[in-house]
């Protein structure tokens, strides 16, 4: 888990410029097995809502069989399980989803919010900072990474994500935001000290990590 979070912690602090999110491709068109498999999903939220429990879980898994790819369905039998009080089961459910689809970026953020509810911090922050790989700049998954870094002893990683926060409130003209990441900011460089890499850079003979430290240090 350290190795990942070393190289997500990397790329945190590597990120160029922010810069607008590209235009969704459109929708394909949704096939039988699709559309079956969200029939299900419906009617297992359905029974949920009217305290089925047993009934929605059937549902949900028939609309996994029918279709593996159809996310929806991971995604509420995950929930299910959770609040049942099975976060084991719901944690496989969610692995399970991102084996069929390893871009499917709810259920890896979903992992992480179960894991962080389960107090898992060091590993719910791994799951966060897979997700922050492909969106650099998504400002709800950096606050998480604020969120829970800290409580799983991961300073460094919690120090990068901030600096990235700020940059990105700044670039998006939310003043209030960049206050709040930059406050957040200092009261981690107290506390990293020499665990951080910008501070390490500032006084390093090595020209890469002293331009990171410039970077990061504005």
């Amino acid at each position: 888990m350290r190795a990942r979070a070393a190289f997500a912690l990397a790329l945190i602090l590597s990120s160029g410029p922010v810069s607008a999110a590209a235009d969704d491709p459109p929708a394909a068109q949704e096939n039988w097995a699709t559309a079956r498999a969200r029939a299900l999903t419906e009617q297992g939220l359905a029974h949920r809502n009217a305290g089925a429990v047993d009934q929605a879980i059937a549902r949900f898994n028939e609309a996994i069989a029918i279709d593996a790819t159809y996310g929806p369905a991971y995604l509420a039998l995950a929930s299910l399980r959770e609040g049942r009080g099975e976060r084991d089961e719901a944690l496989k459910v969610l692995e399970m989803a991102m084996e069929r689809d390893p871009s499917f970026d709810a259920a890896i953020e979903s992992r992480g919010d179960v894991l962080a509810r389960a107090g898992r911090f060091g590993e719910a922050t791994t799951a966060y900072l897979e997700l922050l790989t492909r969106h650099p700049n998504e400002v709800a998954l950096l606050e998480k990474i604020l969120e829970t870094a800290p409580k799983g002893n991961l300073m460094p990683v919690a120090l990068a994500a901030s600096r990235r926060l700020a940059l990105v409130a700044r670039e998006a003209g939310d003043a209030a935001r960049e206050k709040r990441a930059r406050t957040f900011t200092r009261a981690l460089e107290r506390l990293v000290s020499e665990a951080d890499p910008v501070r390490r850079g500032a006084a390093s003979s090595d020209r890469v990590r002293r331009a990171l430290s410039r970077t990061w240090s504005r």
